[in-house]
């Protein structure tokens, strides 16, 4: 009766315990989470015509898997889908904005890698309050590479000296962002930051 009792306990810690990190805003280590936004993205892209660089800005969707490793801390990766729609140039370091007339259509598929320190979530835990239940509020860090694409635009394709190219794009910058779950396993979100996007909102899921 005595090891019945026991089990009963035991399971009893188990559920409360598995209830109240699910209803956490971020569930510390072992959770897992699922983000699916739209954004608007600027990176450094190289393309193999040396004398000039380029910050291409991107209308992106993009796909994101954090991982919490700790009470407090999420670590994960991003890969995205962006079209561009302006270049800013830049000849020997000196910049150029072009337009909308510019000669090329621009395609990247950035890849990076995500660190989120969830400091609301400690705050609440430091407070005894539960107010991070279904809010979570993190800042992080992020970095990443990827490939790029440009096609010239119809105007521009017999012209001497536009061809289509392949390069390379990279980004590192800070970000912040705000998620809401109005039920258990799925939630909005938002981010704005430099780096991977300068602004995405869109759905993300509990896993």
């Amino acid at each position: 009766m005595k090891k019945v009792k026991l089990m009963l306990v035991l399971a009893t810690v188990v559920l409360v315990t598995g209830n109240y990190s699910q209803a956490q805003g971020f569930g510390g280590s072992g959770s897992a989470y699922l983000q699916l936004g739209l954004g608007i993205n600027q990176h450094y892209t190289i393309y193999p015509d040396f004398n000039r660089a380029y910050y291409n800005r991107y209308g992106a969707f993009n796909l994101q898997m954090e991982f919490g490793v700790h009470k407090y801390v999420g670590l994960g990766f991003l890969v995205g889908a962006q079209i561009g729609f302006r270049d800013a140039d830049y000849y020997y370091g000196g910049p150029v904005i072009v337009k909308d007339g510019e000669p090329y259509r621009n395609f990247a598929v950035p890849i990076g890698f995500i660190a989120n320190f969830h400091f609301l979530q400690l705050i609440a835990d430091k407070a005894g309050k539960t107010f991070a239940n279904k809010i979570d509020v993190y800042g992080g860090l992020n970095i990443g590479s990827g490939i790029a694409f440009r096609s010239v635009r119809g105007p521009y394709e017999d012209t001497p000296g536009y061809d289509p190219e392949v390069g390379a794009l990279f980004f590192f910058g800070p970000h912040a962002g705000f998620r809401y779950f109005p039920t258990e396993k799925v939630g909005v979100y938002a981010e704005a930051g430099y780096g991977k996007s300068y602004f995405t909102t869109g759905v993300m899921f509990k896993l």
